[in-house]
């Protein structure tokens, strides 16, 4: 019985010290393989991932935080996802996929005795990507709901014509300086000052959509409103030419008029008092 104790135990510890050995021989063929951001990133290592086989790597993403990548303190806030699209040489490839702040910096926007609007739609790039825009405003003082809803529309619309004209690459290197927002904010002066702007996430869109009809709409609204400044503003101008015209012809002076014509009256009159100074 001891025997077959002895025997059991040995059979055992042989199965373990097996397995054992099959699980170092195993964890010796796993690698390190690096993750690469784009260009725009200078091509940084933006993380490593320990694996046997890179192709499990593909569609991965990885959230990266712009203050460690880009070594700024000012970009603690902001963090942009990054997918893998490519693995070449042992190296994972990168492209951007999502640009977002953190939940702490949004709350810090929040303001007492300020109007804050959120809004959320969909434009397309310069290269035919669709995104979803999320901005945040911060109005300097509180103020009426006629000026919030023209806020929201013309914040669509700066946002459609600047993301039109740019890739999404692009795009995210000017959201990470914040040239994107600093232009929008610009934008939205002129309908009311604003003490924050900021984009709270802009993403790629996955889903199978058109641009926001309501965006389109806006935009046809606005051209039609630029076309009545433009119509007013011409119709000013000939009406200030015509009383400048009028002006001008009441200020020239008058040509002496012929003398009239004397009357039969008049002749006769003086035939008289002709006659009556010869017969003196």
């Amino acid at each position: 019985m001891a025997e077959e104790n002895t025997n059991t135990n040995n059979r055992n510890a042989a199965k373990n010290a097996a397995k054992a050995a099959a699980d170092l021989k195993k964890q010796k063929k796993k690698k390190w393989f690096p993750l690469v951001a784009p260009e725009a990133f200078q091509s940084r290592i933006i993380g490593e991932v320990l694996l046997e086989d890179a192709s499990v790597l593909m569609g991965r993403t990885v959230k990266v935080n712009m203050m460690q990548l880009m070594g700024d303190m000012k970009r603690q806030s902001v963090n942009v996802m990054f997918k893998v699209t490519d693995i070449k040489e042992g190296k994972a490839f990168t492209q951007p996929v999502k640009f977002e702040i953190s939940s702490f910096s949004l709350k810090r926007l929040a303001k007492r005795e300020k109007d804050k609007l959120s809004d959320s739609f969909v434009v397309k790039t310069g290269d035919g990507k669709l995104v979803r825009i999320k901005p945040v405003m911060v109005t300097n003082a509180m103020t009426n709901g006629a000026v919030l809803a023209t806020l929201v529309k013309t914040c669509r619309a700066v946002c459609k014509e600047i993301v039109n004209k740019s890739k999404f690459e692009q795009l995210i290197i000017d959201l990470v300086t914040y040239k994107f927002q600093k232009e929008v904010k610009e934008g939205l002066h002129k309908v009311y000052p604003l003490r924050n702007f900021d984009i709270r996430i802009l993403e790629l869109e996955n889903k199978k959509k058109n641009e926001t009809v309501e965006e389109e709409m806006i935009m046809k609204l606005k051209k039609v409103a630029e076309k009545k400044l433009a119509d007013k503003a011409e119709e000013q101008e000939e009406e200030k030419k015509s009383s400048q015209e009028e002006s001008d012809t009441s200020d020239e002076p008058v040509d002496n008029a012929p003398e009239p014509e004397a009357s039969e009256e008049e002749t006769d009159d003086e035939d008289s008092e002709e006659d009556s100074e010869e017969g003196k």
